[in-house]
């Protein structure tokens, strides 16, 4: 609402009120208000608790303070395609008129809704998804590494890495993600904490208790890092499995222990490498969101939080149940489900009904078929583990699910291309395997290439035949390829030469 309509307002208010001798300053400070409150909840999406916290901040920062903070904020979040563009767009006007600073009291109205946005960028997180589940304060009573955090934490980290890679290789593969560990882990620590006594000892005048009381949401976090680390299979394990294996190069001393705890530490360390060196660009920076990281939060937050705060639900009926009981009530459903189309009927998990008008058709079956096809259906299945398995739409933002689906489909125009025109002889073999090829499209054995050592040899390669790869494995491959040379090329751009005309471009470009 623009000043000149709420000075009208104001104005007929006092009007039609002018018996009660109101005055008119502070019925406009009543309106601003009423306007400030209602644009930090549908604009600002705050809760009433920031709401509160960020008016109270905001009321200390001077008019400097605000242009500075917007103008930083707005440098950073230009190309930020999670920072709502309706907030951008307004600090952006906001920055560059100078009357507003100049003369103040003209733009009352929006002065105080710029307050509140600078001291919501300055105090928390500019994302609303953040703030929802992320606290911008932090209690250092309450404990995180305690000996029951550490316990519970490394007793599923063995179970849980024994049972990944032990299941890795064998069918049906069984794979224990985190989110599993953190909802086991929680009834286990409300247990520890109700049973064991609280023992402890003294280190360095801290007090080390073996139950310190209420199974906190520190600790609770603490063993869900320790579950992400754990559950994840070191990528060691696919060029262990390929040169022990006879199948493949059969190479007798990739059996060794030592061989594959160097193997499996030099690869680990090199990702580490990496992440330090993307750290700049990837964590420090507030514009750098992970969603599928505050799924993790918001469920650890929703075990722990006793408040039950009503929430707006589909038909704006308000909802009072907590977060802890609609969890419960969603995993009930889902485990009821879950046994239909595993179990019960397994062609809702790969609902290939196109395929099934003319099963004969070769071009219906590599388009839209599910086995060795590009699985092109607009009703795929009935299955969430198979509809969410690339991307989840629930956890993605919009914009990122859609830029996936995009690359998706012009990665699938390239497949179906090469498979069509029978580049590189992709066409006479299934569009979309990853098994490998002789010359007369029988199965490729690596065996009959190599030697005693089990090193390639050029002579039998030659004899053999030359490998043949499906059209959808070309293009995967080349995307590989691709993305490690976006990668430097970006790590370059933004940290080497962040300042020269490449980094400047780059900067421009988002």
């Amino acid at each position: 609402m623009s000043d000149s309509k709420s000075k009208d307002l104001i104005e007929a208010t006092t009007t039609s009120l002018s018996s009660q001798d109101l005055d008119e300053k502070k019925l406009r400070d009543y309106y601003n208000h009423l306007v400030t409150a209602k644009h930090a909840e549908l604009v600002l999406q705050l809760t009433e608790d920031n709401f509160l916290a960020a008016q109270e901040e905001a009321e200390k920062l001077s008019l400097s303070d605000v242009k500075t903070i917007l103008t930083h904020s707005y440098g950073l979040h230009e190309f930020d395609p999670n920072f709502p563009h309706a907030i951008l767009a307004k600090i952006k006007e906001v920055v560059e008129n100078e009357e507003i600073f100049e003369n103040p009291e003209k733009h009352s109205l929006l002065v105080q809704e710029m307050k509140l946005e600078a001291a919501v960028l300055a105090t928390s997180s500019p994302h609303a998804e953040v703030r929802a589940v992320v606290n911008n304060t932090d209690d250092v009573k309450i404990p995180s590494s305690t000996i029951r955090s550490w316990i519970i934490g490394l007793g599923f980290v063995c179970v849980v890495a024994f049972m990944n890679q032990l299941f890795s290789v064998r069918q049906p593969s069984i794979s224990v993600q985190s989110e599993v560990v953190q909802l086991l882990s929680y009834p286990v620590g409300k247990a520890w904490e109700k049973f064991l006594p609280d023992i402890g000892f003294n280190l360095f005048g801290v007090r080390h208790s073996l139950n310190p009381g209420p199974f906190s949401k520190k600790e609770h976090m603490l063993i869900t890092i320790m579950a992400t680390v754990g559950s994840t299979l070191p990528s060691s394990r696919y060029i262990i499995s390929t040169q022990f294996l006879e199948k493949y190069f059969n190479q007798p001393y990739s059996g060794s222990f030592l061989y594959q705890v160097l193997m499996a530490l030099s690869t680990d360390l090199m990702g580490y490498g990496l992440a330090g060196f993307m750290r700049k660009i990837l964590v420090y920076p507030a514009y750098c969101l992970y969603p599928k990281c505050l799924v993790t939060i918001a469920l650890n937050s929703s075990l722990h939080k006793d408040k039950n705060s009503c929430v707006v639900g589909p038909g704006k009926k308000s909802w009072f149940i907590s977060r802890f009981q609609f969890f419960l009530w969603a995993f009930l459903c889902m485990f009821v489900y879950f046994w239909f189309p595993k179990y019960i009927l397994q062609a809702l998990s790969a609902f290939n009904w196109i395929a099934w008008i003319a099963p004969r058709n070769v071009t219906l079956s590599a388009m839209t078929g599910f086995s060795k096809g590009m699985g092109l259906n607009p009703l795929p299945a009935f299955d969430r583990n198979i509809l969410t398995h690339s991307v989840d739409p629930l956890v993605i933002p919009w914009n990122t699910t859609i830029n996936k689906f995009l690359g998706t489909l012009v990665a699938g125009c390239m497949v179906a291309g090469m498979w069509y025109t029978n580049a590189f002889n992709t066409g006479y073999l299934p569009i979309n395997t990853s098994t490998l090829y002789k010359n007369n499209s029988s199965t490729y054995d690596v065996q009959q290439i190599l030697d005693d050592r089990g090193w390639l040899d050029p002579v039998k390669y030659q004899t053999y035949s030359q490998a043949w790869m499906s059209s959808a494995s070309l293009r995967y491959a080349s995307k590989g390829l691709d993305r490690r040379v976006v990668e430097l090329q970006n790590y370059v751009l933004w940290i080497v030469a962040p300042d020269s005309r490449l980094g400047a471009l780059a900067e421009a470009a988002g």
